[in-house]
């Protein structure tokens, strides 16, 4: 695969000694844009940087190529570093040797990317140690790359002991020297951003915006300035420009905290901009998730679809992405083909995106009344998810699956890693429910709010299947809201019935219980006072199934939230006949 053309207003030259010449220099420019997210125009420098025999060009043109997405060329320019390189580290000087253990970095990083499991990453990280164990130049580029790498499978406290390592040896590189520097802003995102999902806050140490950096200032110093070669060419890039990835992952971060419409539009247009292939992937998904949320489900899709900036294969991660977000927009039958095709390659997934699919995929087999199918999938995925070390990250999908929960709680062999399932992804011990939040809503039988375990009258049912709507969707738009609670009822009547609901659920949640957000016109709601429902709770559904919201039409949301729950009740009473089956044969009276 051809590597990208030059720069706009960049003129690509054959190589001359001139080149050869500076070839450090190409270098340390290469390396500045490649710390500034701009890869095309990294690698048009690095090109020319090995050309002229650089050995650090040598070890990192085919990570660029890789950041790229266009694997054929990074595994070519990968092979032929390392056998130049492990060539010249025999006799040759020292800089060869550390020029050769960074190659192999690079190497094991890619490996442990294409195939994400905890013994590729463990590889990673000691070639890495052994690599910035030596002086280099590219020290904070390989730490950088590998708590990417974590963060994206899904180990935060590991990817943040990287960015800590990734801090130190900028600190230690970083005194005069422009080649290794990463842009301040880079920094706090990158802290801001692998730290949020675990703690949600940042430590004391970590840059808290673009004025800080983490062993360099966010302008260059006159001394640093100085020291930054002239390559006397008035087409040379400027790799001082705002950072195309520092754009995205600040839009990442507010759309994880925020969720509103101005968030979105912020993410769709740092997504343009983009040029790492995994931070492409991760700003469009998420992307297409929030727009297929909305109702935007044509949107939705032409994000996921639009995101390589080259032809490349589908690999599994795109498999997995487009299958989630076919499976919210009930297409079952591409979702389900987009799944298996996600799984049919062992080990290319993340663990973390691995029980994510399986979970979905047990999902859309229960839809379609493949039972043993589905428990097969939950005996897979439970066990793994209670091993994940950042569990908390698949609560969206939990709260979204809940019948499926519910199926897997009326199995005696999976009951209990239903219940710890609950608990990790909320960092607790399995208890009941009415211990964890003062607000319950039984909508199983009979529709009951309760606070403290005391029963709270509620004058409409639609208040409480506004708040259960809410629970289980998160942010909806109030035309989304509208169209799944009330479809066959006119417009007018529709508007009522939803601010009569809405105004019962503040008086007694409270004033600021729902947080209003997005353009006027199209206002979003997401409800901020924690609620649990019956229906999240394996072990009451297990023990008292019944209908859903019973008072209510069966329409809408209504209905559908019915029909998975009528599965669950059928599957339950064939349950119960099987253990009395075996407790009648057990006593004797077969």
């Amino acid at each position: 695969m051809c590597p990208p053309s030059a720069p706009p207003g960049v003129t690509d030259v054959a190589v001359s000694p001139d080149v050869i010449r500076r070839a450090a220099d190409w270098r340390t420019q290469a390396l500045r844009l490649l710390g500034a997210g701009r890869i095309q125009e990294a690698l048009w420098a690095m090109a020319r940087a090995n050309a002229g025999g650089d050995p650090w060009a040598q070890a990192t043109l085919g990570h660029v190529y890789a950041l790229l997405g266009l694997d054929e060329a990074a595994a070519r320019y990968e092979a032929a570093g390392l056998n130049h390189l492990s060539r010249d580290s025999l006799d040759g000087p020292d800089i060869a040797g550390a020029a050769f253990a960074c190659a192999r970095a690079w190497a094991a990083l890619r490996e442990a990317d294409s195939q994400p499991q905890q013994a590729n990453w463990q590889r990673a990280l000691r070639c890495v140690q052994e690599a910035t164990s030596l002086p280099s130049p590219l020290a904070a580029h390989l730490w950088l790359a590998l708590a990417r790498g974590l963060r994206d499978a899904g180990e935060m406290m590991q990817a943040g002991q990287a960015l800590q390592a990734a801090r130190t040896a900028q600190t230690q590189t970083a005194q005069g020297k422009a080649d290794s520097t990463i842009p301040a802003e880079i920094w706090a995102a990158e802290w801001a951003l692998t730290l949020s999902p675990t703690s949600g806050q940042m430590p004391e140490d970590a840059p808290s915006g673009e004025g800080e950096a983490l062993g360099a200032s966010a302008k260059p110093s006159a001394k640093t300035l100085n020291k930054i070669p002239d390559l006397s060419s008035p087409n040379l890039p400027n790799p001082n420009l705002p950072s195309p990835d520092a754009r995205a992952l600040r839009a990442l971060l507010a759309l994880q905290r925020h969720g509103t419409v101005g968030t979105l539009t912020e993410l769709a247009d740092a997504l343009e901009a983009v040029e790492r292939v995994n931070l492409r992937r991760s700003c469009a998904f998420t992307l297409a998730e929030r727009l297929s949320e909305l109702g935007a489900h044509r949107a939705a899709l032409a994000a996921m679809h639009s995101y390589p900036l080259f032809p490349r294969p589908t690999g599994p991660r795109d498999w997995a992405c487009r299958g989630v977000l076919l499976r919210r927009q009930h297409h079952d039958p591409p979702a389900l083909r987009d799944l298996d095709a996600a799984l049919r390659a062992p080990g290319s997934l993340p663990p973390l995106l691995w029980v994510r699919v399986c979970l979905h995929r047990a999902d859309l087999l229960y839809r379609q009344n493949r039972l043993p199918e589905a428990l097969d999938g939950l005996r897979e995925a439970l066990p793994a998810l209670v091993g994940l070390s950042a569990p908390q990250l698949l609560a969206p999908d939990l709260a979204e699956l809940t019948t499926l929960m519910q199926l897997a709680a009326l199995e005696p062999e999976l009951s209990g890693w239903a219940e710890q399932a609950y608990g990790a992804v909320n960092q607790r011990e399995p208890e009941p429910a009415q211990t964890l939040a003062s607000w319950t809503l039984d909508t199983l039988g009979q529709a009951t709010l309760r606070r403290g375990g005391q029963p709270v009258p509620l004058r409409w049912p639609e208040t409480a299947l506004l708040i259960a709507y809410l629970t289980l969707q998160g942010e909806v738009t109030r035309t989304q809201a509208e169209l799944d609670l009330f479809p066959e009822l006119p417009p007018k009547q529709t508007l009522a019935l939803f601010r009569q609901a809405l105004a019962e659920l503040r008086a007694h949640l409270g004033p600021d219980a729902v947080r209003v957000g997005g353009p006027k016109r199209y206002p979003t709601y997401t409800l901020l006072v924690p609620v649990a429902l019956d229906v999240q709770r394996p072990s009451a559904v297990a023990a008292a199934p019944g209908l859903f919201l019973p008072l209510l039409p069966h329409t809408g949301w209504v209905a559908e939230r019915r029909t998975l729950h009528r599965l669950t009740d059928q599957h339950f009473i064939e349950q119960q006949a099987k253990k009395q089956a075996q407790e009648r044969q057990f006593r004797g009276y077969d």
